[in-house]
């Protein structure tokens, strides 16, 4: 086997009986709230102060949920990618055995949502459209500042052929768990 198809077996193999690692990569133009979404999953805090992620931040979070009747325990490895431009040629190293993606966008500021085709051309570039992917537009606490509309989410999710779609605010915590059950999920039910 070779060393990256073993890389790549290591994030989603069971390593003890019952233990299940999944490589999740959280991708986004910056300041859409990647980081604060992680934080609030896995510490349940969230830091008013922006603080942009250099390169790429790994944190790693442990969910109990049941799926198709079966109690499964989920160890999720949530790697943070830098949104900024010159991080780009770092994100192949980060992307390889990823097992699935959250492609993040920010309510409030459409070019976040613009940009969303461009780290879609990104996934194809390094063949990773095949893996569960959600789709999440942060910030929804943020109703007087929305400027893109559920519509226009669903066609742009339609048109990236992207499974899930889920809004949530890392600052409030709404939907949060949701979005990373949700990719767990996607995960664990393409592996069967």
């Amino acid at each position: 086997m070779s060393k990256e198809n073993e890389d790549s077996e290591y994030y989603y193999q069971e390593r003890e009986p019952g233990e299940i690692i999944y490589k999740v990569i959280v991708i986004g133009d910056p300041a859409i709230g990647k980081t604060s979404l992680i934080r609030k999953f896995v510490k349940k805090q969230f830091e008013k102060d922006y603080l942009p992620t250099v390169g790429v931040s790994i944190s790693k979070e442990t969910i109990e949920m049941e799926i198709n009747g079966r109690k499964v325990t989920i160890n999720l490895l949530l790697w943070d990618l830098a949104g900024q431009p010159q991080f780009y040629l770092l994100h192949k190293v980060y992307y390889n055995g990823a097992n699935g993606v959250i492609l993040g966008f920010d309510l409030t500021r459409t070019h976040t949502y613009s940009n969303l085709k461009n780290w879609h051309k990104e996934l194809i570039k390094d063949q990773l459209t095949d893996l569960p992917m959600v789709l999440v537009g942060n910030k929804s606490d943020l109703k007087d500042e929305r400027k893109i509309s559920v519509a226009h989410v669903e066609h742009m999710k339609e048109l990236l052929n992207i499974q899930d779609y889920i809004e949530t605010s890392a600052l409030t915590g709404q939907n949060v768990g949701t979005l990373f059950k949700t990719i767990a999920r996607l995960i664990y039910e393409s592996k069967l």
